[in-house]
């Protein structure tokens, strides 16, 4: 197969107009057309329906699409590698993370520059269903989210777990003498939840906690992107809000006490799709991650995993 032709493709397909696709591949609109017919037929199948004015991708142009941007994504990174080979690590780094592991980001950067000074970043911070959608579209290197996942086409690199913790706003105390608070505690209290759109996660956890024992969960406000939780709480809402330990950090000038819920805790991992090209720098960003805030206890090597054949 032509790689050429695939990527004539691809750029067809993200301009959505063959006159745009032609300027960006700095060629006329028939050579763009021909390359593309000549991959239909040696295909077999019809990539695009065509009409006076535009076109239309197929099913089977919208598969071949998503397979060629992986396919082009390895060709292209791998050579900029071996460009690079014997050089420091350079380039650009696409990261995923969402809300729940934003310290594992924040307390990372300024080590991340020392160690890699030649290296730049491209950050996004959104849930986690967000994040696996870019992922799916190849628009990211790694990300960082929580589980459960939707999809199941990811190598997985585990990281060590954070208990919950209850932050109290102004003007609530936690209940005298307890270091850990139950369900029970949180009868009547305003509660701030982090939500996730796909179902998932410590909220559902919680809510089924609840209900074994018997208590009605007066919830003031959920959302997605819980980095406005401990913002509001600050801010003077008379509230509390439930959130990983880790995110917490000390200069909060909260009360906290810690969850009594059973094995509610975070479950942060490092996701990379199956058969995607991780470029060196890529490795050495997620391999730095992986050693800081790597289970001690867990002896696996989930590293290794990431060379394993599928």
């Amino acid at each position: 197969m032509d790689f050429k032709r695939l990527e004539y493709f691809c750029t067809l397909v993200e301009f959505g107009s063959f006159s745009k696709a032609a300027t960006s591949l700095h060629i006329s609109q028939p050579p763009l057309s021909q390359r593309i017919k000549e991959l239909e037929e040696e295909l077999g199948v019809t990539l695009i329906h065509r009409t006076s004015r535009s076109f239309q991708v197929t099913p089977a142009g919208e598969k071949l699409y998503h397979k060629a941007q992986f396919i082009l994504s390895y060709i292209h990174s791998m050579e900029k590698d071996f460009l690079h080979i014997g050089k420091p690590v350079s380039g650009l780094v696409r990261m995923g993370v969402c809300p729940p592991c934003n310290s594992l980001l924040l307390s990372s950067l300024p080590e991340l520059q020392e160690k890699f000074p030649q290296l730049t970043f491209r950050v996004w911070i959104m849930d986690n269903q967000s994040l696996e959608r870019h992922m799916q579209e190849v628009h990211l290197d790694f990300c960082l989210v929580q589980l459960p996942l939707i999809n199941q086409n990811y190598k997985i690199v585990r990281l060590r777990s954070s208990p919950f913790c209850a932050v109290y706003g102004r003007g609530l105390c936690p209940p005298p003498g307890k270091t850990l608070v139950d369900a029970r505690d949180f009868h009547g209290v305003p509660l701030l939840l982090s939500r996730r759109r796909d179902g998932g996660g410590s909220y559902n956890v919680l809510m089924r906690t609840f209900q074994m024992e018997g208590v009605i969960p007066h919830i003031l406000l959920d959302t997605q992107d819980s980095r406005i939780l401990l913002e509001l709480l600050k801010n003077g809402l008379r509230a509390v809000t439930i959130l990983p330990e880790s995110e917490i950090g000390p200069d909060s000038g909260l009360e906290t006490r810690r969850l009594n819920f059973g094995t509610l805790e975070t479950l942060p991992v490092i996701i990379v799709l199956r058969q995607a090209y991780l470029s060196h720098a890529a490795f050495s960003v997620l391999r730095f991650l992986y050693e800081k805030y790597r289970d001690s206890d867990d002896r696996k090597d989930y590293l290794s995993l990431l060379f394993e054949e599928d």
